[in-house]
């Protein structure tokens, strides 16, 4: 194999070498931005969940302390 062609094929690869770096990098924030949606989402539904259970339970009334002294 000669010089240039070993150059071309270096070239060659440092060629796919970056475009593999650079789609990396471009995909890299959109699923970082996707993957904190999705767990804020999981969060506001969680805490929704929670908080229309806790609703739902009979609230015990409690005695008037006022009415107890009379």
């Amino acid at each position: 194999m000669s010089v240039t062609g070993r150059t071309r094929s270096l070239a060659r690869t440092g060629l796919k070498v970056q475009r593999r770096v650079a789609l990396a990098q471009m995909l890299f924030w959109p699923a970082v931005l996707a993957t904190a949606g999705v767990l804020g989402a999981g969060v506001v539904m969680a805490r929704r969940r929670n908080n229309q259970s806790q609703s739902t339970a009979p609230d015990l009334a409690a005695p008037d302390p006022a009415a107890a002294v009379s």
